[in-house]
């Protein structure tokens, strides 16, 4: 049982790399800028809203869609009296159906422990009690 135990230990240490630096240091990694970080951040969403077939409508494309119009009607305003109040409704509306879209069905997300799939199957309540009496027995 201790050597499972090492060997998890082993395995988190190898995958968090190195964090501690010389042994009078009070610092661990350095930090990345954050304005680097919030930039990377938009780009990914901005990738992840955009992927898929042309013609699909994901909650994210949807509401990227809808940000866009927002701040084209800021560009666009001064210019255009009339079209930019459509605009805008045009862009909250979008944001709002896209929000809408994504609480009726939320991505779903792979579980995952160590680095490795959970098993997500469903058991009955028959199959768990066993699962219980012989983890009590064999323990």
């Amino acid at each position: 049982m201790p050597s499972r135990y090492e060997k998890e230990i082993e395995d988190i240490l190898e995958r968090a790399g190195d964090f501690g630096g010389k042994p009078g240091d009070k610092g661990g990694a350095p930090k990345k800028p954050r304005s680097r970080s919030v930039r990377r951040l938009v780009w990914l969403y901005a990738r992840q809203a955009l992927s898929g077939g042309l013609w699909s409508f994901s909650p994210g494309r949807v509401m990227l869609i809808g940000f866009v119009l927002l701040l084209s009607t800021l560009l666009i305003m001064p210019f255009v009296d009339g079209v930019a109040g459509y605009l805008a409704w045009a862009g909250l509306l979008l944001c709002i159906i896209g929000y809408g879209m994504f609480l009726a069905r939320p991505p779903s997300v792979e579980k995952r422990w160590r680095g490795r799939p959970l098993g997500t199957e469903r058991r009955s309540r028959f199959g768990i009690a066993l699962d219980r009496i012989r983890r009590r027995l064999s323990g």
